[in-house]
């Protein structure tokens, strides 16, 4: 179930949705204003997992609205859906600038809102699922590393491996901020990641035919590559 808060002028639209709303019984309307919305509590009491926005009531202000709003909605991952009436320079910038793909041409009718509500929830879903998938591979290579669980430098390397893997990049460059990656999502230092890393490795009671794969050491580096080339399917 979708909460949804709708922020338009178009009374019919509303309407729409709310007849929509009674018959798939899978999303939700939570809040509506026929103008714009500058109190990003609103959201957060809310619990709203999309935003429809009319651009026209924000179109004179809608840098300072983006600022207002733009904290709540990334802490509650709340998707943003914006409607035009035409596509100009300034829209095309607010757009780019903020990273939206989400967006209508007006004029449309409720069901277009519902079909672009619910295409991008599908897209966030399988991407889950994907994640999961991913996460249960890893940790399945590094059980096999016998690398213990209980320190912190096995979900350090966990993810380390997960950013590698999902994020098509030149190795070298990318291994150089790897680390500092890691500790802007564990609110932590780069040096005590890689520490934290090193020492989950050199704890493992790694089986010999690992030990012999990595010449009798396993690095931080190497490891993170075993678990790449493995999902990629190199080795």
């Amino acid at each position: 179930m979708l909460n949804v808060f709708v922020c338009s002028e178009n009374y019919e639209l509303l309407a729409q949705l709310i007849a929509i709303q009674c018959k798939k019984q899978d999303f939700h309307i939570q809040g509506f204003s026929s103008r714009p919305l500058y109190d990003p509590l609103i959201l957060a009491k809310n619990n709203i997992d999309v935003m429809y926005v009319q651009f026209s009531q924000i179109e004179q202000h809608w840098q300072q609205w983006i600022n207002v709003m733009s904290q709540q909605m990334e802490k509650q991952n709340i998707r943003l859906i914006v409607s035009f009436s035409s596509l100009n320079e300034e829209q095309i910038l607010f757009l780019l600038r903020y990273s939206i793909e989400s967006y209508l041409m007006e004029p449309f009718d409720g069901e277009q809102l519902y079909a672009m509500i619910h295409q991008q929830q599908q897209v966030d879903d399988e991407y889950s699922h994907l994640q999961e998938d991913l996460d249960r591979k890893i940790t399945t290579i590094l059980l096999r590393l016998m690398i213990p669980t209980h320190m912190n430098g096995f979900h350090y390397l966990k993810m380390a491996c997960m950013i590698a893997v999902s994020i098509p990049t030149n190795r070298q460059v990318f291994m150089k901020n790897l680390y500092s990656i890691i500790a802007k999502q564990y609110h932590s230092t780069s040096s005590r990641v890689e520490k934290c890393i090193r020492s989950a490795i050199h704890s493992a009671k790694m089986p010999k035919k690992y030990s012999d794969l990595f010449h009798g050491d396993p690095t931080n580096r190497k490891i993170i590559m075993y678990v790449y080339t493995c999902l990629k399917g190199i080795i």
